[in-house]
């Protein structure tokens, strides 16, 4: 069992490594689309791809560990989890687990933040950039560019250009 546990944790270690670096790159992939250079934001998001990969293989290898550990310590899958299978090991492999678990959580909050941080950059951007091209293009409110009040639309309305011909 000793050696179930220390696989267990040193899979979970796997998986805290590879989640720190995809940390990283989330925080290398803010800086790109703050700085709006889609070409590293592309390379970042393919290494990313297959970072999760691999992290799909690590947690595949832990899921695979699951029917040893609960034969072991009587557990049914369901109930299996870091909080349970602590609560029924030695004392320090329940340490080592409990730290891990700890680890593990504020690295997936950490991400959840960032990459909500990162989305709401993503969508600013969009709505500047169609802002942008509003100005440009057509400078008439773009929710009533063709229809009246009565939903038909208005050939006698006046139109205004933006700077640029959007019929280009």
């Amino acid at each position: 069992m000793r050696q179930l546990l220390k696989d267990l944790c040193g899979l979970l270690k796997e998986q805290k490594d590879m989640l720190e670096g995809m940390l990283d790159m989330s925080q290398e992939k803010r800086l790109a689309i703050i700085n709006g250079d889609t070409e590293q934001l592309e390379g970042i998001v393919s290494k990313e791809i297959r970072e999760i990969s691999k992290l799909k293989k690590i947690e595949k290898r832990r899921l695979e560990m699951y029917p040893a550990i609960t034969a072991e310590l009587g557990l049914a899958e369901a109930e299996i989890t870091v909080t349970s299978i602590s609560e029924r090991v030695w004392p320090d492999e329940k340490k080592a687990l409990q730290k891990l678990q700890i680890e593990l959580t504020a690295l997936v909050d950490e991400h959840k933040r960032l990459n909500e941080d990162n989305r709401q950059l993503v969508e600013t951007h969009i709505e500047y950039t169609e802002a942008m091209m509003n100005v440009l293009v057509d400078s008439e409110d773009p929710l009533n560019n063709f229809y009246g009040e009565d939903g038909k639309t208005t050939s006698d309305r006046k139109k205004t250009t933006g700077f640029f011909d959007g019929h280009a």
